[in-house]
């Protein structure tokens, strides 16, 4: 896992109160082995936002954005190539 994954990871872990290895997810659904509800999700987006420093927009705000740490690792970087490009 490399050093942008596991960094996404220890944030998913946190704001899901999980004591779980960051190792763990790698590869993992998420919404079943966390148990993410929509919820969850909200929380898990938002702190996501905060330590990757990226706004998501309302339309984007899905449980399918966490369904995998792959699936938001890609929409992270999208995002900070997008508000990159904007400035």
């Amino acid at each position: 896992m490399d050093d942008f994954k596991q960094r996404l990871a220890s944030v998913v872990l946190a704001a899901m109160r999980s004591p779980r290895p960051p190792c763990e997810l790698d590869g993992a659904n998420l919404v079943d082995l966390l148990g993410i509800s929509s919820v969850d999700a909200l929380e898990v987006l938002i702190s996501v936002e905060i330590a990757f420093g990226i706004e998501i927009p309302d339309e984007d705000l899905d449980v399918a954005l966490v369904s995998s740490l792959d699936a938001l690792g890609a929409y992270v970087r999208r995002r900070q190539a997008a508000d990159n490009d904007a400035v």
